[in-house]
């Protein structure tokens, strides 16, 4: 049996963690999980200081409607995003089978 080469396993270990680490630490939709697109709007805006108080963050509030369901869900956006108004138009992906399990695809323009 020939000996695995460490520095891969490691090189590897990495990829994955850069990956995760620009995703935010979120788990991305399952490759074999059906998902759609839907238009969704920001009702709620909080704004908090950021990370040793430099910066701010901002919790959404964001409802969508998926057939005769709407639903309302709250998301944390990274600081690199502009402060977003209530009413702004946000474009989600979602899980056709779990319409709670979203991702925030963008913004849209007014």
């Amino acid at each position: 049996m020939a000996k695995q080469n460490p520095w891969i396993i490691g090189i590897l270990g990495f990829g994955v963690f850069l990956y995760l680490a620009w995703n935010n630490f979120e788990m991305p939709f399952a490759p074999w999980t059906k998902t759609t697109e839907a238009k969704a709007v920001i009702t709620e805006n909080a704004l908090g200081y950021g990370p040793k108080g430099m910066g701010f963050t901002q919790i959404i509030t964001i409802s969508y409607q998926v057939d005769d369901s709407v639903y309302v869900q709250k998301k944390k956006l990274s600081q690199r995003i502009d402060k977003k108004e209530i009413g702004s138009k946000v474009l989600i992906e979602y899980a056709v089978k779990d319409p709670s399990n979203i991702e925030i695809k963008g913004f849209l323009k007014q």
